[in-house]
């Protein structure tokens, strides 16, 4: 069964699906190296990331052109360079012949990247990790954590503004999970 046709599904159950960039919808895995691109920029990435195939495994994968979604479901892993993302279930939303948003479920959804040659990993979780493209506005949603180089910041959201360099953390509405932030000695000393 060709993957390529209209309202296809593809299940490969006990094997993977393995998608390359250059085979199967090339826009959804631009958009998805996008996403993954954008987040990191809070730091710089590696710069051979951009430069790497893009690879993502699922279970199962469904493109709907009618709605126009790309739907990779069970155990998916998208690599590039040193970018990884792990979720139970990763949707990308078109919007004409551009991709509008995606989102990242799983339990939790797991991002991670070396942004820099010489440090550590910065790795992301939550529930649901979505990214609006037009806004470039990441939603890091139920139990969300970041964490880089011993610095911890955690919350039921975080909220991350790519244009404005923001970000938002808050807890709860009940008050049983509160915003946690964690710096390391020597990251919050004043310079002289």
């Amino acid at each position: 069964m060709p993957v390529d046709s209209p309202s296809n599904t593809c299940k490969a159950p006990p094997s993977r699906i393995t998608a390359v960039a250059t085979h199967w919808y090339p826009a959804c895995l631009a958009a998805v190296v996008a996403m993954l691109l954008a987040y990191a920029s809070v730091a710089t990435a590696l710069p051979d990331d951009r430069n790497q195939e893009i690879h993502i495994e699922s279970d199962r994968a469904t493109r709907e052109d009618k709605t126009n979604e790309s739907i990779y479901d069970g155990n998916v892993t998208i690599t590039q360079g040193s970018i990884e993302i792990k979720a139970d279930k990763v949707t990308i939303h078109g919007d004409g012949d551009k991709v509008s948003h995606i989102i990242c479920i799983g339990k939790p959804a797991r991002y991670q990247q070396q942004p820099k040659p010489e440090g550590g990993l910065m790795v992301a979780t939550a529930n649901t990790i979505e990214y609006y493209l037009d806004t470039d506005i990441v939603h890091l949603i139920g139990d969300a954590r970041v964490d880089q180089q011993g610095s911890t910041l955690q919350g039921e959201r975080i909220d991350y503004d790519l244009n404005k360099e923001r970000v938002d953390a808050r807890g709860d509405s009940n008050g049983k999970q509160r915003v946690r932030m964690v710096i390391p000695p020597g990251q919050h000393k004043g310079k002289d």
